[in-house]
């Protein structure tokens, strides 16, 4: 398949900027610092998706391209400047271009531009919109002296294709999450499969062409396919940004060989007549950038002192991401079966969860729980000593977090590729399943006796292996090793400019 720019321009001609052309024809490149960094070298154009699981690991390869000698230009909507602070800081070679961002009859004036600031049901049409800044980022490419010479673009900004087709430059598509849901999502919008009835919500779709043909049940595939409707124009526009990425000249994976070895050693249907880079876990490459969350509610030295007081192993770090709210009878559940099972734990509470009333308190004076409300320092606490589990929603970023700490998991994923992300744990055999789904709430008792018998001798097994997993990580990163050398294979990708 190939799409010419002229054609990307007028399939999103319904998307108009929301400046006029004069303003937009001419993106602002950063003062300080200078657009490519020089002449003669490689210059790669950076486009991230404005959302913080999305920007911040791209941000962490563009960091290891940028200390490999690569001039890099990040492209960014002026809403999302802030937000590249911390990264430029720590990487003040890397330049930026900041687009104004697009006006779309699909979202309400003044929405926000990142996905922390929407609703969940603008995230579709957020995602669509995005593809209305193809223009003026060409326009932007064609006016510069040094010209780009490639495009490293998240899954989710496949609209760059063509804009890479246009310009004559190999195209990147970067996968935030693992090699195996960079297969299984495009196997899904490639065959596009639906279910037989409406109600069929157990119905099962079979990977047969990937390795070890995994199977889901409907109600597990990424929401973003199941709510496709055809002819739907935010739905074919996304259907259509996700069949540009299997043109890419390659594909990029925040993921390491041991973790997913079958996935990442074998050629995989569509994508894999092109390579794929496993480079990570990118958060444990890269030490220079790691102002990610602001400032923390708890300080990382007071939640280190609380658990120093426990043996190795025996606290379960409870923590359900940064968009994920749970019901207030979700979080009764986790309550009673953290009361329950009477194991030590630290819980990192996102705003809008109501705890019980009175669970902290009597935590707190069994100075056996803490509560954090708010931003809780993740890295820190995984990998202490006494943390031997972590109750998660199987976001990647969170578990190649607890991976790189040789933490293991207790697994409830509840959407997006979190279900793909379980099962990859359950093959590592480094997870537990305690439940799943979005509007689950699970019987607490059922819960507390799957804790306490993983925190107890029971969950042994599956500590060690998550420990040795967590040092083949170290290994894939160092010199030599998997995510090294792969890492040293796509700068040479990048570096071949005639």
């Amino acid at each position: 398949m190939q799409i010419s720019s002229s054609v990307l321009c007028s399939e999103f001609s319904h998307l108009p900027v929301a400046m006029p052309s004069s303003m937009y024809a001419a993106p602002q490149a950063s003062a300080s610092n200078g657009v490519g960094n020089g002449d003669g070298m490689p210059h790669v154009l950076v486009v991230p998706y404005p959302a913080q699981g999305h920007m911040l690991p791209l941000l962490d390869l563009a960091a290891l391209l940028s200390a490999r000698g690569l001039a890099l230009t990040v492209a960014v909507t002026a809403g999302n400047v802030r937000l590249l602070a911390p990264f430029l800081a720590a990487c003040p070679s890397v330049a930026t271009v900041v687009l104004p961002f697009p006006s779309s009859p699909f979202l309400p004036a003044g929405c926000g531009e990142n996905t922390k600031d929407l609703p969940a049901d603008l995230f579709r049409p957020f995602m669509a919109s995005l593809a209305a800044l193809s223009a003026p980022l060409l326009s932007w490419c064609k006016s510069q002296s040094r010209g780009v010479t490639a495009i490293v673009s998240d899954l989710f900004t496949g609209w760059t294709l063509p804009l890479a087709e246009e310009l004559g430059v190999p195209h990147v598509a970067f996968s935030c999450a693992n090699v195996h849901y960079l297969a299984t999502t495009h196997s899904l919008w490639r065959r596009m499969p639906t279910r037989r009835r409406l109600d069929d919500a157990d119905g099962t779709v079979t990977f047969s062409e990937v390795p070890g043909s995994p199977s889901f049940p409907w109600r597990s595939l990424p929401w973003m396919f199941r709510v496709h409707v055809p002819g739907d124009e935010v739905s074919e526009t996304i259907r259509r940004i996700f069949l540009w990425n299997i043109e890419s000249s390659c594909f990029v994976a925040n993921s390491f060989a041991a973790l997913e070895a079958a996935y990442v050693e074998r050629p995989l249907p569509d994508l894999m007549a092109k390579r794929v880079f496993a480079v990570g876990a990118l958060s444990d490459a890269v030490r220079n950038c790691d102002e990610r969350g602001g400032k923390p509610a708890v300080a990382p030295a007071k939640v280190a002192a609380w658990l120093d007081g426990f043996d190795d192993g025996a606290v379960v770090y409870v923590c359900f991401g940064s968009q994920q709210a749970l019901s207030p009878s979700q979080a009764a559940c986790v309550a009673g079966a953290l009361a329950l099972s009477s194991v030590a734990f630290v819980w990192a509470v996102r705003s809008g969860t109501v705890v019980p009333e009175g669970f902290e308190a009597a935590a707190t004076a069994a100075s056996r729980g803490m509560v954090i409300r708010g931003w809780a320092p993740q890295v820190e606490i995984l990998r202490h000593r006494a943390v031997g589990w972590f109750l998660t929603h199987c976001g990647w970023n969170s578990v190649l977090e607890a991976t790189a700490a040789g933490v293991a998991m207790l697994t409830w994923p509840m959407g997006a590729d979190q279900f793909i992300n379980a099962s990859v744990l359950a093959e590592a055999g480094v997870a537990v399943p305690v439940a799943e789904g979005a509007d689950t709430a699970p019987d607490a008792g059922k819960m507390a006796s799957v804790m306490a018998a993983a925190v107890a001798k029971e969950g042994e097994s599956v500590r060690k292996r998550a420990v040795e997993l967590g040092r083949n990580a170290a290994a894939a990163v160092a010199e030599g090793g998997t995510s090294h050398n792969d890492l040293e294979g796509l700068v040479r990708v990048l570096s071949d400019v005639d």
